[in-house]
Formats: structure tokens, C-alpha cells, sequence
């Protein structure tokens, strides 16, 4: 059995694909595989090698990134290539065109409408082995409006929180509150600063609450910054942006806020709030994509907020901070459920599913 498995991202950020294929890769070393992420941009390829793993620059250029990557491949004697975008599928289709590579298909997709196009159709018939939902609820959602997906055989994958790393840790917030100078209790929201966060509505939200507003920090970059700063500046709110932390920063964030807001609601799964939720964090989000799965409707571990109602996020907030106890006992119960997440769960699934894969190759 051939053990080299290639992941390929054309993602222009670290977080998501970069976070998760680095914790797919760790596992597959693990479990005696060799993966090999090939990435695209400069900056993801410089942060997958600062994380250890094998990595490759391939050039960006799209008139020549399937005759790139099928030679990359070949060097690499990869018969398995994970994708999680839908660019990325096309290109490692072209690749795979006569040839007996193989591709996972990690359906990461927020946006409500499938691609369907005829290249993607044909990867679903010919070239993907077996397409990987994050959640249960994506998973009925896509293939319930995407017929031509159901012949290929599905599976879900949650993402997982590397519980040692994220936890309870008041030392971290300490230190993180003394680097970033501030000694008043905030939110944190986490994600790419990006029309789907929905951050000009957790604006609105908080502009309900006046002067009870806490400070917001958020953590990320993207393109709508410039925007968002002059948003927020002209609503007079106190927020702060962090741009990307470091995990160690990221953890001593979480620590220090009294909770964190996601507005977003097409999440695919929700990392950010896993994360929060591992560091004991009570968390406020929209009752969208995969967040309610993550959070779970029932088990008080979060706030669920209806997607459409400011006002009902603005008292979710408020929560936050006016009602200390109940807080306090949210924080408990997400910790434990974000225990239900670890990411060697997450790491032995994709093990066992490459194996079966490359198996079948061989069969």
C-alpha cells in the first residue's frame, strides 16, 4: 500500500484549511502515512512549515495549476489528494484525468448554493473517492439539494480542539491582558473579518446596549477590515482589532474575555467557538449552519440567538456580563461539551479514512 498522501489548499489565510490540515496531517504522520500539504500562497506554506509539517509552494498561477500539481504528485508518488475547496476540486480533477489518483473531497463550503458544474460533476462520478461534511446538518442539507453527490459515499467529520492546549488557563489571560494593555472586561469574536461573520450585525447589537457596551476585540484579517474599522469608529464603539494571533495568544484571549460572540450563520462547523468553548468560555451565536450542532440546542452550553434578531443578541450579550452566575455555569458545561471534540477524534477519523481509500486502490 502506498502511504504518501497529499492535502492541497489554494486558502490565502492560515486559519481553517491551514489549522485543519495540519491537525489532518499530525494524525496521518501518527498513524504511519506521509502526508504532504501543497499550498499556494506564501504565507499559508510558511506557516504549515513553521507547524512541522511536509510542505511545497506550487506556484499560483491557475492557467497551470492542474499540470503543476499532477507533477507534484507524481514526484510526491501520491495516489490520495484531500481538497476542502471548490476550486481546489476542480484542479485536482484536471490532475487526476487519466491517472488512478484519488480525492477526498472535504465539503467546507458556507454558501448556500452547490456547485454543479460539469467538472465537479464529472469529479463526483469518475475522481472522488469519498466527500467529508463537517456536520450532520451540511451533510443533509447538500446532499438533499445535490442529487448527482449521493452516489458517492459520505461521511462526517467533526473538527477537533486540541483539549491540552485550549483550557482553562487564568495564567494565560494574564499575560495576554498585560501584552494588549486593557483592564476592563471585553468579547471576543474570532474569524476572518469577511462578509459571512456578519460583524456590521454584531455591531448593531452591541450599539443597542449603549454605554453597557464592553469592549469588543476581534481576531482576524481579511478584506473588509478598512471597512469595518471606519463602521465601527462612526458608531463610536470600543473595538479593538487584534489582527491574527499566535495558538498561545489565541488561548490567553479566550481566557481573558468574559465570552464570545459569532454572528456568523453559515458556519460549516465553527473552530472559533470550539475553541472558546475548550478554555471554559460562554459563548453567544447565531442559530445557523453547523453552530447549534456544535453547540447543542439542549444542553446549555452556549446561547443560541436567533440569526435575524439584533435585539435578541444584544440581551444574549448583556448576559454576559449582568448575570455572573449564569455565565459562570454556561462556562462549565461548554468546556465539557467541547470535550466531546478532540482532535484525535478528528485525527484517527482521517486515518481510518485515507487507509480505506488507499485500500481500495490496491484491492
Amino acid at each position: 500500500m502506498n502511504d504518501a498522501v497529499a492535502l492541497y489548499t489554494t486558502a490565502e489565510c492560515w486559519r481553517g484549511a491551514g489549522i485543519s490540515f495540519v491537525q489532518i496531517a499530525r494524525g496521518l504522520t501518527r498513524h504511519g502515512f506521509r502526508p504532504h500539504i501543497i499550498a499556494t500562497s506564501p504565507e499559508v506554506a510558511d506557516h504549515l512549515s513553521r507547524e512541522g509539517v511536509a510542505v511545497t509552494l506550487l506556484q499560483r498561477e491557475r492557467r497551470l495549476q492542474a499540470v503543476r500539481l499532477r507533477r507534484r504528485l507524481g514526484e510526491l508518488g501520491a495516489s490520495l489528494v484531500i481538497v476542502d475547496r471548490a476550486h481546489d476540486l476542480r484542479v485536482a480533477t484536471r490532475a487526476a484525468i487519466g491517472t488512478e489518483l484519488g480525492v477526498i473531497n472535504r465539503y467546507n463550503l458556507f454558501r448556500s448554493g452547490i456547485p454543479d458544474d460539469l467538472l465537479t460533476r464529472l469529479a463526483y462520478r469518475d475522481i472522488v473517492k469519498e466527500v467529508v461534511f463537517l456536520s450532520w446538518s451540511a451533510r443533509e442539507r447538500v446532499l438533499s439539494a445535490a442529487p448527482f453527490m449521493r452516489n458517492t459515499t459520505a461521511t462526517t467529520i467533526y473538527e477537533g480542539v486540541d483539549l491540552k492546549k485550549f483550557r482553562p488557563d487564568p495564567r494565560a489571560a494574564g499575560i495576554f491582558c498585560e501584552t494588549v494593555h486593557i483592564d476592563s472586561p471585553f468579547i471576543l469574536a474570532v474569524g476572518a473579518l469577511s462578509a459571512e461573520k456578519r460583524y456590521e450585525f454584531m455591531f448593531d447589537a452591541l450599539a443597542l446596549l449603549g454605554d453597557e457596551a464592553p469592549p469588543l476585540l476581534i481576531c482576524g484579517e481579511g478584506e473588509g477590515d478598512a471597512k469595518l474599522r471606519a463602521r465601527a469608529a462612526a458608531m463610536r464603539l470600543d473595538v479593538r482589532f487584534m489582527g491574527r494571533l499566535s495558538h498561545d495568544e489565541m488561548c490567553g484571549a479566550y481566557n481573558a474575555s468574559i465570552g464570545l460572540v459569532h454572528t456568523g450563520c453559515v458556519e460549516t462547523f465553527g473552530l472559533g467557538v470550539l475553541e472558546a468553548m475548550a478554555c471554559g468560555k460562554p459563548v453567544v451565536v447565531s442559530a445557523g449552519g453547523a453552530l447549534p450542532e456544535l453547540v447543542g440546542r439542549d444542553s446549555g452550553a452556549g446561547t443560541l440567538v436567533d440569526a435575524d434578531s439584533i435585539p435578541e443578541t444584544a440581551s444574549a450579550i448583556r448576559c454576559l456580563f449582568a448575570e455572573p452566575d449564569q455565565a459562570a455555569t454556561t462556562a462549565e458545561r461548554a468546556r465539557k461539551r467541547a470535550m466531546l471534540f478532540p482532535v484525535e477524534a478528528m485525527e484517527d477519523a482521517y486515518a481510518d479514512l485515507v487507509r480505506r481509500n488507499l485500500r481500495s486502490d490496491t484491492a
